[in-house]
């Protein structure tokens, strides 16, 4: 019987990236319902500051979680290119503003390093040198005061 390659066996993943505070950064493509082009934010007094609003999603009301202010990033001046990821984990759905998604990866074990502790990253993710931070959908929908 012929033995099957290691690289034909190999699990993968794919995430797909984006840009912040000049950081590459990324979703697991499990957890995203939807991506879209920036939309009217509806502020909502006596939320957290990194929580900016909700936006109407087909009927649906969303809170948007602004990933520069929940990071502890300092805001930016818009640039057009502002997305919203809407992501879904454990029940949970929110809309994630980012200031641009570039594109997708698909990763193996062997490029992707894990971290431990309450940070929203999951872990590094080395794709071609640079780095990719994942981002861990229920650390990141914490509520973070």
């Amino acid at each position: 019987m012929a033995e099957k390659k290691a690289a034909e066996t190999e699990a993968t993943w794919t995430a797909v990236t984006f840009r912040s505070e000049g950081g590459l950064y990324a979703f697991g493509i499990e957890t995203i319902t939807e991506i879209m082009t920036a939309t009217e934010v509806t502020p909502i007094p006596g939320l957290p500051r990194h929580i900016p609003g909700v936006i109407n999603l087909r009927g649906e009301v969303i809170p948007v979680i602004d990933f520069r202010r929940r990071l502890g990033f300092e805001d930016a001046e818009p640039t057009g290119k502002e997305t919203f990821m809407v992501i879904s984990h454990d029940g949970v759905t929110a809309a994630v503003k980012t200031d641009m998604v570039v594109t997708s990866v698909t990763y193996t074990a062997k490029d992707y390093m894990t971290f431990g502790g309450d940070s929203a990253a999951a872990g590094i993710i080395m794709d071609v040198g640079e780095r990719i931070t994942l981002i861990d959908p229920q650390k990141l929908l914490k509520d973070k005061r």
